[in-house]
């Protein structure tokens, strides 16, 4: 998932405690803001059990940095697939996929997570960077949530729809206040946490740290606000 730091560690420890979830006045303040998004993922990442668990939130005073947890990625290729999850939790003390975005003001920052115009048979997608103003994207019917596609397996995202023709799509949202995570649900549970934070809960022979805050970003977003 995007350029990483790493050091070694222990392999296979057990993920860190879970990060909190917001509370019902901090949900409905991120929504009011049109900052909290619908996923919209074909249906097959479902199937695979690759469900989308969580989305953690790190608010800033001109911003936010949104980073998406789904329980797994499924290769094209079942042999690569098979061997990929093989090492994975090994490695990176997970099979979980992890992808982030930043919204500054009125943009959204892809920091190695756009899909461009890549779509989900694409076998090796290329994580690419892009800016795009936050007024692009669609609003869900509910009016306030913006439409975030998920565009490959491996969980890049963009804009657009990429996959227009070939596949159905689930559009995942919010679950409300108080609930769990759970792999028989499309929808997303919401807690506290920054891209650094999630992935500390992660402890294998690698440890690995996505490279999706620069100082540059960190200085536009202001301070956190929790």
């Amino acid at each position: 998932n995007q350029k990483r730091s790493t050091n070694m560690g222990a392999c296979c420890s057990k993920p860190g405690e879970q990060l909190p979830a917001v509370s019902e006045e901090e949900l409905s303040q991120l929504r009011q803001e049109g900052h909290l998004p619908c996923i919209a993922i074909p249906s097959i990442d479902q199937t695979g059990e690759n469900n989308l668990q969580t989305v953690y939130v790190a608010k800033y005073e001109h911003g936010m940095e949104l980073t998406f947890l789904f329980l797994d990625e499924d290769r094209p290729n079942q042999c690569q697939d098979c061997l990929y999850d093989t090492i994975r939790r090994p490695l990176f003390g997970r099979y979980s996929d992890i992808e982030s975005i930043i919204i500054v003001n009125d943009e959204v920052i892809f920091p190695g997570t756009y899909s461009g115009n890549q779509k989900w048979r694409t076998k090796a997608p290329k994580h690419g960077h892009a800016t795009i103003e936050l007024s692009k994207f669609q609003k869900h019917e509910n009016g306030t949530d913006f439409v975030l596609w998920c565009n490959t397996w491996n969980h890049l995202l963009g804009e657009n729809n990429t996959n227009t023709t070939t596949e159905a799509i689930n559009y995942c949202q919010a679950k409300p206040c108080g609930s769990i995570e759970s792999k028989d649900s499309i929808d997303y549970v919401v807690r506290k946490g920054s891209r650094a934070e999630v992935d500390a809960r992660f402890k294998g022979l690698m440890t690995s740290v996505a490279t999706v805050m620069t100082e540059d970003t960190a200085k536009k977003l202001g301070k956190r606000i929790f």
